[in-house]
Formats: structure tokens, C-alpha cells, sequence
């Protein structure tokens, strides 16, 4: 664990050539999950994932093909849109644990008024490169930090009842948007300084440390 550790300890020290290209490999496929996912390019986003790929987000947990099959019959009029900002990869032979910042943008009628939001969140991802030799996630969960969500017309009064108080400040409107439109969100949410998120980065960093 010492010598991943130590990685992370010294972002700006340039690394070995090929780690600095599948450092550069993961992030493109990273990149492309937002791409494929907010244009309903459902091949390339399934491509992005290990046949065997399980994702945890608010609304889903469960097998990726699973996600891509529900994402793209769920289609709705709703704008959203997945902004890949920083992040960091820890890497370990065929294994990496990569960490994201997320910006989830959305617009759209929630109870009858045209509402705007943003989720602050954190993607992290244990990716695998496998026979073939490209990068592909394994597994992701969501790490939610902060949201807010207002009427898109200035003035207007958003729609009542107002979020439930039992959510975390980190997914507290997402959670109110995504129940009002039918979905189950869990009220326990991993968010910054969680017991879930401390639960999420143990696993990853054993699982990174167990690289054959």
C-alpha cells in the first residue's frame, strides 16, 4: 500500500512513460462514458465498461448492461449533462483506482415547473485493462458532494413539497427531482467524510493492492 501511497503523495512528478499513457487511456474512457451517456450513444457507453461492469449512482445499483438498457429506455425530455472535471489515477499493474469530479448539470419540468440544478459528485472507478489491452471500468460508485436546484425562471416559486430533510446536503435535491419522477433513491448516500465513502475508498485501495 506504501508504494501507491506514495503516488498519490506527488502529483507533479512526471512517471514512467507507459504509466503516464494508461494514466492518459483511463481518463479518455472516463471522458467518453460522460460523452456517450448524455447523447444516448448506447454502444460506445456499454464499451466503456467491462462485460462483467457494476455501477452504483443515485437511481441504480446494479450490472452496467443493466444501466445502459434502463438509461436508454428512460429517455427523457429532461437536459442533463456530465462534466468530467479533475481527477487522479492510482495505478497497479493491470488494476487502477481513478477518482473523478463530476458537475451533473439538469434542466427540466419537475411538478409542473421548468427547474434547474447541479449535483457536485465524485465518480470513483477500480478499471481493469484485460486481454485485449484496453482500459475499461469495472466498477464505479458515486460519491456525492454538494447540490442545488432552482426554478429556471426568475421569481417563480419552485414546486412544493420541498426536499425531505432525511437526505444528505450532498444529493438532497437530486434525491427530491429523481423520487418525484418515479425512481428509488436511497436517503444514505455516500457523501464527503461518509462512513460510506470511507467504506468505498478502503475497498478500492485493497482491491488496487491485490493486483496479480
Amino acid at each position: 500500500m506504501s508504494e501507491i501511497l506514495t503516488m498519490a503523495a506527488h502529483p507533479g512528478l512526471p512517471g514512467p512513460a507507459g504509466e503516464e499513457a494508461d494514466r492518459a487511456a483511463i481518463r479518455r474512457v472516463i471522458e467518453a462514458w460522460g460523452f456517450a451517456r448524455d447523447s444516448g450513444d448506447w454502444d460506445a457507453l456499454a464499451a466503456t465498461f467491462q462485460p462483467d461492469g457494476r455501477i452504483a449512482v443515485s437511481w441504480f445499483d446494479g450490472p452496467f448492461a443493466v444501466f445502459v438498457e434502463t438509461c436508454r429506455a428512460r429517455r427523457s425530455v429532461s437536459y442533463s449533462k456530465h462534466v468530467m472535471c479533475g481527477g487522479r489515477v492510482l495505478l497497479r499493474g493491470g488494476r487502477a483506482l481513478a477518482e473523478t469530479d463530476v458537475l451533473l448539470c439538469m434542466r427540466g419540468p419537475v411538478e409542473g415547473a421548468e427547474m434547474i440544478g447541479q449535483t457536485n459528485m465524485r465518480f470513483l472507478d477500480r478499471v481493469e485493462r484485460r486481454e485485449d489491452g484496453a482500459w475499461r471500468v469495472l466498477r464505479r460508485d458515486a460519491i456525492y458532494d454538494h447540490d442545488w436546484m432552482v426554478p429556471a425562471t426568475p421569481g417563480a416559486v419552485p414546486p412544493l413539497p420541498l426536499p425531505d430533510a432525511g437526505d444528505a446536503p450532498g444529493h438532497r435535491f437530486l434525491a427530491w427531482r429523481l423520487r418525484r419522477a418515479g425512481r428509488t433513491v436511497p436517503a444514505d448516500l455516500p457523501g464527503p467524510g461518509s462512513e460510506g465513502e470511507a467504506a468505498l475508498r478502503a475497498g478500492g485501495l485493497a482491491w488496487l493492492e491485490a493486483a496479480p
